[in-house]
């Protein structure tokens, strides 16, 4: 991969760029033996949190999109009027936030994961307000990710 490509990629893909960069230092320091031995560079660790850049990163979208599930549980299924301006506002904060982290690398993964991440909105949900919710996500990552 050339600088150009990389510079894209860290532009437009920070989570990817991640992966990238983290598989690169493994395969360097495994296929380049005397570069353990450097005494100054702690590899494990340096690829470890670039590793952890990228959770941190996805895990702030998971978080984001299980609030947006969970407030849009709310305007569908909590019969108080009186909260749903408030709920509609919340949960387009939300969804800016998802829209400034989100990098397409994670919507394979995230797609994978929505009815995990339902079932976390859904438990709180019930526990607020003790409503029953579809046992499936209602709603589609398309419609939740803008």
């Amino acid at each position: 991969m050339n600088q150009s490509a990389i510079d894209l990629t860290y532009e437009k893909d920070y989570h990817q760029w991640t992966i990238e960069q983290a598989q690169a230092l493994r395969e360097l320091v495994n296929t380049h033996h005397e570069l353990k031995h450097l005494g100054i560079l702690d590899w494990d660790n340096i690829i470890e949190e670039i590793e952890a850049l990228g959770r941190r990163e996805y895990n702030a979208v998971i978080k984001l999109l299980m609030r947006q599930i969970e407030h849009r549980l709310k305007i569908d299924y909590v019969p108080l009027e009186e909260c749903y301006k408030k709920w509609q506002v919340e949960i387009q904060a939300f969804r800016i936030g998802i829209k400034r982290k989100i990098a397409p690398s994670m919507k394979p993964k995230l797609e994978s994961e929505l009815e995990e991440i339902y079932q976390d909105a859904v438990s709180l949900v019930v526990l607020e307000y003790g409503v029953k919710l579809p046992d499936q996500c209602p709603y589609s990552l398309e419609e939740l990710i803008p």
